[in-house]
């Protein structure tokens, strides 16, 4: 190979690996920008209005996996009112289903309908109270006045929370056998 043509290939992968750079450098964001977007704080008025519930999972030492307690397809609705009002419902997805009662006190069924009825408490989790939301630290306290599990009522929840789109993000920090575990809860704006 002469050095005219090992010059003109040269030249060419040169031109190729200047043009690659050129379209990469347009197409990613700077750094600048990447850091004004994750330093947008999450503001109280982000979380005001009804959230569908995506999922619930943990990161833990196993990797990203559903919410032991309630497993894939969790459904769920949350309402922030703008007064400070806050409404939470989650379910489990495989929640048996029971005809309802016509009276109340329901009376006492066959052991089955009984197991029914504990298995369908279980899987289902609800409170109402009011909120407060700390935007210097991005934290948001639910405390509740009405729960589906009376021994709740007059407890307070703390929880980081992140707005990412019209996804609202609730993220809780723990351990699990000294490791670390961080659980997750995604909401979409409805």
């Amino acid at each position: 190979m002469n050095s005219n043509t090992h010059t003109s290939r040269l030249r060419r992968a040169l031109a190729c690996l200047q043009l690659y750079l050129v379209v990469t450098c347009l197409w990613l964001p700077c750094p600048a920008t990447l850091q004004a977007a994750e330093a947008t704080p999450t503001r109280r008025a982000d979380l005001v209005g009804a959230w569908r519930l995506l999922r619930i999972e943990r990161d833990g030492p196993a990797g990203i996996e559903p919410d032991a307690f309630y497993g894939p397809g969790t459904s769920g609705l949350l309402i922030y009112d703008a007064s400070g009002a806050i409404s939470v419902q989650i379910a489990g997805q495989k929640r048996p289903t029971l005809e309802v009662p016509l009276t109340r006190p329901v009376p006492a069924g066959s052991a089955a309908d009984i197991a029914a009825e504990r298995a369908a408490f279980h899987s289902y989790y609800a409170y109402t109270g009011t909120w407060s939301y700390d935007e210097s630290t991005s934290v948001c306290t639910h405390h509740v006045e009405v729960a589906l599990l009376a021994i709740e009522q007059g407890h307070s929840y703390q929880q980081e929370v992140r707005r990412e789109g019209d996804h609202l993000v609730f993220i809780r920090r723990g351990q699990q056998n000294g490791s670390p575990v961080i659980y997750r809860k995604v909401w979409q704006k409805i």
